[in-house]
């Protein structure tokens, strides 16, 4: 009898992580009408602004700070000539929005969003070149992203399940403009202080040359972690729920 019990209120618990709900202080749009993507601009930045703790059952996560165990970012062809293995990141500045656009058309769902700044805190190991110079080292370090543009475009795939319709998010693309770039990293040339200091005055003044070899890396990282975070999301939170009009 106890383990019927058991199975019948882990039955209970799955329809309801099944079908969640949105908080009410979200807001609901109607694409039927003319003014949705005011509306959608309007929601999606207030809905980021209340993401300071997560929202599990329709399976938001903190976003101040957004977690990630590792991050991974390529080597470059340029100046950039080495992997640059993170982990244990903290990433903070996204419940702080400048600007916010949404537009939804066509089931495709386009955000334009641009924050005061976006950092990134980590554990960090690297071992290469940069601008010709070598480079090397193991330990905590940040990046600063100052007033950076986000535009990522999500097209919204259609699905069924008991009953009920779904959206999953389909190939989305990404791109990260930041106005600025800040590199910290600390133990770099096993704790040579003037090496060290020499090497990241040289990155922070090339911030344009250094971010540009790797950006489509950056954008692959940060596109996956979105779509990780956005498909959760949707696979909780039905169609019908998350706008009126469909």
């Amino acid at each position: 009898m106890k383990k019927l019990t058991v199975f019948l209120f882990f039955l209970v618990l799955l329809a309801l992580c099944e079908n969640a709900k949105l908080p009410s202080t979200f807001k609901k749009c109607d694409v039927s009408k003319p003014d949705v993507d005011k509306c959608l601009s309007e929601a999606i930045k207030n809905g980021m602004e209340q993401l300071t703790t997560p929202i599990k059952n329709v399976g938001l996560p903190n976003m101040e700070p957004l977690e990630v165990p590792a991050l991974v970012i390529g080597a470059g062809t340029g100046p950039v000539q080495f992997q640059q293995n993170y982990k244990n990141l903290k990433i903070s500045g996204y419940t702080k929005i400048n600007s916010l656009e949404a537009t939804f058309k066509d089931n495709h769902l386009k955000i334009d969003a641009e924050f005061p700044e976006i950092k990134l805190v980590f554990e960090y190991e690297i071992n290469g070149r940069i601008l010709v110079l070598p480079i090397s080292g193991k330990g905590p370090g940040s990046i600063t992203m100052v007033k950076p543009k986000f535009v990522i475009d999500f097209p919204l795939q259609e699905y069924e399940k008991n009953g009920t319709k779904y959206y999953k998010i389909g190939k989305q693309s990404l791109s990260i403009e930041p106005q600025k770039m800040h590199f910290e990293l600390e133990n770099l040339f096993n704790g040579d202080k003037i090496l060290a200091e020499n090497v990241l005055q040289i990155m922070n003044d090339n911030w344009k040359e250094v971010y540009g070899d790797v950006q489509s890396s950056y954008e692959e990282a940060f596109g996956k972690i979105f779509k990780s975070i956005f498909d959760n999301f949707l696979t909780k939170v039905p169609k019908s729920d998350l706008f009126d009009g469909v």
